[in-house]
């Protein structure tokens, strides 16, 4: 693992608003140690950003022109980070790592995957795991949690004690995983989406799509609608 507190200069595969949001609030933390020299987007290329004032290129044109500048993986789809990974591996590449670790509200025992970013004000507390390319942008991630590889914790969502979050899970803003136990951990499948503000109290297969308070799946929710609009 390779994280930018290493790196002078990094490459930042991401140009877009998101990827602005995660840039802007890592600047902070660097205070100046860490130069961003372009910015990698594979759909439009081939300018200067308008906020940031660096190139905006392909990945071919890194490949050409940056080969041994480390890339920063910020795009808010675990999908294109874990896609952005695999070709980056191939090419050889160096894949940066971005957490704050020395925060006081960062406990010091926290592991950090390969490639991950973890915002500078997210609160961490003792015996979490996060994995390979996982994004966390919460308020808290509490206590005995597991991450999967290429995860998404989105801003102010929380994740409460003895939960374990499988692989390329989207977590949306403001939305609650309840706690599990020590003897049963609440689980979230892997390729499960949670959804805006919802509050999760029990375990969540794979794949599934969950929204409300408490949380439901979303057919399951449709369901309720439809039986809500003919008691009106």
């Amino acid at each position: 693992m390779i994280s930018t507190d290493q790196l002078g200069e990094i490459a930042v595969f991401g140009a877009r608003g998101h990827s602005m949001l995660i840039i802007k609030g890592m600047e902070e933390y660097w205070r100046g140690n860490v130069k961003v020299r372009v910015l990698i987007d594979d759909i439009e290329n081939g300018f200067t950003h308008p906020v940031m004032g660096i190139p905006v290129i392909s990945s071919e044109q890194r490949l050409r022109d940056y080969p041994d500048l480390p890339v920063l993986l910020t795009p808010g789809s675990g999908t294109t980070r874990e896609a952005a990974a695999a070709r980056l591996a191939e090419e050889g590449a160096v894949i940066a790592t971005a957490t704050c670790p020395k925060q006081y509200w960062v406990d010091p025992a926290v592991h950090f995957g390969p490639g991950c970013v973890v915002g500078p004000y997210v609160r961490l507390g003792p015996n979490i795991r996060i994995g390979k390319g996982v994004q966390v942008l919460s308020t808290l991630v509490a206590h005995d949690v597991e991450i999967g590889d290429f995860s998404t914790l989105n801003v102010n969502s929380s994740v409460l004690g003895h939960v374990v979050i499988g692989r390329n899970v989207n977590i949306a803003p403001n939305a609650v995983i309840g706690n599990g136990t020590r003897d049963k951990p609440l689980r979230i499948g892997d390729g499960a989406v949670i959804g805006t503000g919802a509050v999760i109290t029990r375990d969540v297969g794979p794949g599934a799509r969950m929204v409300g308070n408490p949380a439901m799946s979303v057919e399951r929710w449709k369901k309720f609608s439809r039986w809500l609009d003919t008691q009106q």
